[in-house]
């Protein structure tokens, strides 16, 4: 969360705790292929592992963030869909990629693989693992204060999971897969913005609460 972002939500009147839930380390693997025409990235977390990567190839990249840390690393974004999802984004390459085209896709241990099955040439990287991070006993008490649970990833609502019994807010969720993550747990509100990004999350809840 950005300095802007969290003055958005206090400019809602609200008190912002930033609680990370999930760490990130490399596997450190090498690619399953040496040449490959697309590279598909559905988490900025896997870009730091892209380093050594050819860039004379077409990038897929699933949202607006990972975009931008694929073109800071000297990536150039072929295809980006208009919804910010997995199954957008290879639906979308579907479309683009010729038969032959070998599709690399550098992904974390937890991301979904039933897309990879709609192309024919696809190869699995998996670049970094998923680590839970565990709230402490002060953190899960403070939930029970909490009007409005924003979740950035399944990994988040995992987390959360054991600790729901302090919850009583809205969640708010940055998209469909998470909110499908919240809703296999609660049945409290969940607030899902148009656009899935960050932004347009924190703009959600100022509408709510301002």
């Amino acid at each position: 969360m950005t300095a802007s972002q969290r003055a958005l939500l206090e400019a809602s009147g609200l008190s912002v705790h930033h609680v990370p839930l999930i760490q990130t380390r490399e596997t450190h693997a090498p690619p399953p292929v040496e040449r490959f025409d697309w590279l598909v990235v559905t988490s900025q977390n896997a870009v730091p592992a892209l380093r050594d990567l050819t860039r004379d190839i077409h990038v897929a990249a699933v949202g607006e963030k990972t975009k931008r840390a694929l073109e800071a690393e000297g990536f150039t974004v072929s295809l980006m869909p208009e919804t910010f999802t997995g199954e957008a984004l290879f639906q979308q390459l579907r479309d683009v990629a010729s038969k032959d085209d070998i599709v690399l896709f550098a992904r974390g241990n937890l991301a979904n693989t039933s897309h990879m099955s709609m192309l024919p040439h696809v190869y699995d990287w998996v670049v970094y693992e998923t680590i839970p991070v565990q709230l402490t006993p002060e953190q899960q008490q403070q939930l029970e204060t909490v009007k409005a649970l924003l979740v950035l990833s399944p990994s988040a609502v995992d987390a959360l999971t054991p600790h729901l019994s302090h919850f009583n807010g809205t969640w708010y969720a940055i998209g469909e897969v998470t909110e499908r993550a919240v809703r296999q747990v609660s049945t409290l509100p969940v607030r899902v913005p148009e656009c899935y990004t960050m932004d347009a999350l924190i703009q959600c809840v100022g509408e709510d609460f301002s």
